[in-house]
């Protein structure tokens, strides 16, 4: 009767002593190594399988660390931003601070906003260059920011000749109190910036800054 793989295992995993009891055995065992092919020891082979998974287990925790300090300093920047939008109290400065800090400390050099409302109809900015009511209606159905490919269109259009080297865009509705304000469109020429289906949970903290400031001026 032959005996299958399965059998062995079976066995092994019922009969823990065994690895005891025929120690000398297992060190007679001699298999393959995983890199240069030449014959080693079985606890030999169990010691490079070791110290393989311990250096896999320091890389995921050197990425968790990197990633946590990535964070850091990502909310770092935020707290930056809502202190400096705090102390704002005109739309020429609000504008002004949310694209600098956008170009100098998230490496988004190409960005636009547009406002949209009463309020905005009377304060004479560049910001609040009227949009095409189908454009308003979008927006104000966003619940998210959207990010992806460019697309052509009244917001690539904002960014005139720039447009054309334009590879991902998010779009992030700017929101306060259930009132839709405006769009903050930030634009890349790497298609891998804003790709869609990303995680917009900063972005999204992003645009509640910027329209809780906003919200100041355009009511009045």
């Amino acid at each position: 009767m032959s005996v299958t793989r399965e059998a062995v295992l079976e066995f092994l995993k019922s009969n823990p002593e065994f690895f005891v009891e025929q120690a000398e055995f297992f060190n007679q065992v001699e298999i393959a190594h995983p890199y240069s092919g030449r014959t080693i020891s079985l606890a030999e082979r169990q010691m490079i399988t070791l110290r393989e998974k311990n250096r896999l287990l320091e890389h995921r925790l050197g990425e968790l660390l990197g990633v946590g300090e990535s964070n850091d300093a990502l909310g770092a920047r935020m707290h930056q931003l809502t202190v400096a939008l705090v102390g704002a109290s005109r739309l020429d400065q609000i504008v002004a601070i949310v694209l600098k800090s956008l170009a100098e400390d998230f490496s988004v050099p190409q960005a636009r906003l547009r406002l949209w409302g009463e309020g905005a109809a009377n304060l004479g900015h560049d910001a609040c260059t009227p949009v095409s009511a189908e454009l308003i209606k979008e927006v104000a159905g966003m619940h998210h920011p959207v990010t992806g490919s460019v697309r052509t269109g009244e917001v690539a259009a904002w960014f005139g000749s720039e447009g054309d080297e334009i590879s991902s865009m998010a779009l992030v509705p700017l929101r306060f109190e259930g009132q839709s304000l405006g769009l903050l469109a930030m634009a890349s020429d790497d298609a891998e910036r804003f790709v869609a289906g990303m995680g917009t949970a900063y972005i999204e903290r992003l645009g509640d800054v910027i329209a809780a400031a906003l919200a100041r001026v355009l009511r009045g």
